[in-house]
This record gives structure tokens, C-alpha cells and sequence, in this order.
């Protein structure tokens, strides 16, 4: 196999990779899942709920027990830091769009710098795996959670929108917490975002 046909090949590896590891880690976060208004109110709670969180769905559970006993401590330990995220609602907004009012809620998230040690770990499991195994990444995953579990400081920090709705009017406010990717990827400290410029390159 030529150079530009194992590189071709580890490029399709890291795509499956870093698709099958988002969809994991998204399953591991929405598995359980004042002066403020209503809807802040019901995104702080929201938020509240993953933090505290200690559900783990089964591809999960079957990923930690691939590793081994260090990984799985490493795993845990990331595990920890992703759920201690700290948020601070910084206000809201009414809009209509269709005649259908919703709330934005605006929310900035500080947490672990995730989405740098995805791709330095990525970066340095490509230094000495040349021809890598598309079923079989545990090493991978050996180095990447020994990295996450390292960061002690949380210097990530971004602001997003949550749509919230009333549709019924009655107050039982509806946040898009699962289905909000910017959200997704300001939780996983920007992870989500090095997996998709990695997968596109």
C-alpha cells in the first residue's frame, strides 16, 4: 500500500471513528436526562439534570469495557470533569417565527479544553500506528481518555442559544437541550467540532 492510500484509508478510519465516538459521547450526556423567566428557568434545570446525570447508555458501558483497568479509571475520571461544565444564563430574548412564539435563551458554558486533546491525541496516535485497524481503536481511545482526564483547567469557554417553546401556553416550557449540536459541542469543550474538521480534511 502506497503512502497516499494508507493516508486515504486512515482519513475513512478517523471519519467512522470520530462519527461513532460523537454519537457515544451524545448518548452519554442525554441518556437521563430567581429573577429568571420561565424558560431560563426550565434551561437551567435542564442543565442542572446533565450535570448530575450518572445514566450510561449500553454502547457506552461496552466502549469503558474495552479498556483497560488505567483506561477505564481515565474514562471515568473524563467522565467526571465533562459533567462538572459550569454555566451561567446571561439572558433571553422573545421571538415568532410562522406566528409560532419561542424564547432564546442565551447560555455561555466554561469547561476542559476537550476538543485540543481529541486532536493532539489523534495527532500523536497517527505517529506510531501507521496502518490503523478501522475495528479495532482501543488504543486509540487508551491515549485520548489518559489526555482528557489530564486537563485540570477549564479554559474553553462559548456562549449559545437555546430555542424554547410553550406551545400549549400553559407554561410547560420545551427546551431543545438534546437536539442542540452548537450546545453538544460547548459541553464537549469543542470536541464535537475538531471530530468534524478532522473527518472533512
Amino acid at each position: 500500500m502506497t503512502g497516499k492510500e494508507r493516508l486515504s484509508v486512515n482519513k475513512n478510519i478517523l471519519r467512522a471513528a470520530a462519527a461513532g465516538l460523537a454519537f457515544l459521547l451524545c448518548l452519554l450526556m442525554f441518556a437521563g436526562c430567581s429573577s429568571m423567566n420561565d424558560a431560563e428557568k426550565k434551561v437551567s434545570k435542564e442543565l442542572k439534570a446533565l450535570q448530575e446525570t450518572d445514566a450510561l447508555g449500553s454502547e457506552v458501558i461496552s466502549l469503558r469495557d474495552s479498556l483497560s483497568d488505567e483506561g477505564k479509571a481515565n474514562f471515568d475520571g473524563f467522565l467526571k470533569k465533562l459533567r462538572s461544565f459550569d454555566f451561567v444564563i446571561t439572558g433571553s430574548e422573545e421571538g415568532n417565527d410562522k406566528d409560532d412564539d419561542y424564547t432564546l435563551v442565551s447560555v455561555k458554558i466554561k469547561t476542559c479544553d476537550f476538543g485540543r486533546e481529541y486532536l493532539a491525541a489523534w495527532t500523536e496516535y497517527l505517529k506510531t500506528n501507521k496502518d490503523i485497524k478501522p475495528d479495532d481503536l482501543t488504543g486509540f481511545y487508551e491515549l485520548l481518555f489518559a489526555g482528557l482526564n489530564s486537563i485540570d483547567k477549564k479554559e474553553y469557554i462559548k456562549t449559545i442559544q437555546i430555542v424554547c417553546v410553550d406551545p400549549l401556553g400553559n407554561g410547560e416550557w420545551i427546551a431543545n437541550i438534546k437536539e442542540n449540536e452548537e450546545l453538544q459541542d460547548a459541553i464537549f469543550g469543542g470536541m464535537m467540532s475538531e471530530m468534524k474538521t478532522l473527518a472533512a480534511e
